[in-house]
């Protein structure tokens, strides 16, 4: 079995971490940053490769929806009569264009979810298949790294501040050069997203009429008397 990633390249990070994430249930898989080697003729790598994959997991996010490739492997994809899965990072299931918006969709915070049914296609697909190989899927999100927080745990209507020295800015929910601009800001908590089972909970904050997902190992709770 073969799952071919199709990303814009604003999301390598995440989708570097994807493909390690679903490698490690025994399935094969391809991604351009990690696969293709300096020479490669792309178009030719990128067709070969389609053929030889079972689904293709798309990276949903506003740069993939404006990527001319993402775009085409989408196509491509279909024409091949592939499963495409979805996975939305930024975006909502509304602001996906047709044909896109036709397939379901998850969130990133809920890719636990399709770990899960790949593994059962999997075992589906191979039921020869080690019983301890069959069982990776189960332990995958056991392992992930736990969260690390600068403070307890914070919920929706606290007032935080935004820790100056954030914690693996680089990791999901990845820090953007426009969030740094806010770093040691102090805002109320107005929403929370949902997160998977070892990754970390997200808030929404009103920052300069601007709405953000930041993780809450970047956010202090802040005393009463010290706001």
């Amino acid at each position: 079995m073969k799952v071919f990633i199709s990303h814009s390249s604003a999301d390598q990070w995440i989708a570097r971490q994807i493909a390690q994430q679903i490698a490690s249930l025994g399935i094969e898989v391809f991604l351009d940053v990690k696969d293709l080697v300096t020479g490669d003729d792309f178009d030719e790598q990128i067709r070969a490769n389609l053929r030889q994959s079972d689904e293709m997991l798309l990276l949903i996010s506003n740069s993939a929806l404006r990527s001319y490739w993402v775009m085409m492997e989408f196509g491509a994809a279909r024409a091949l009569g592939m499963r495409p899965a979805l996975i939305l990072v930024g975006v909502s299931p509304n602001e996906l264009p047709d044909p896109i918006n036709r397939h379901l969709a998850r969130d990133v915070n809920q890719i636990d979810r399709y770990y899960e049914e790949l593994g059962r296609r999997l075992k589906s697909a191979h039921p020869d298949v080690p019983e301890e190989s069959a069982q990776r899927e189960e332990s995958l999100i056991a392992h992930l790294p736990a969260p690390q927080t600068e403070s307890r745990s914070v919920a929706v209507g606290d007032r935080v501040r935004i820790s100056e020295k954030p914690i693996d800015p680089d990791r999901w929910p990845v820090l953007s050069d426009t969030m740094r601009q806010y770093l040691g800001f102090t805002s109320k908590i107005t929403n929370a997203a949902d997160a998977a089972p070892g990754q970390d909970r997200t808030f929404f904050l009103e920052v300069d009429s601007e709405t953000f997902y930041w993780a809450e190992r970047w956010l202090i709770l802040v005393d009463p008397e010290e706001d």
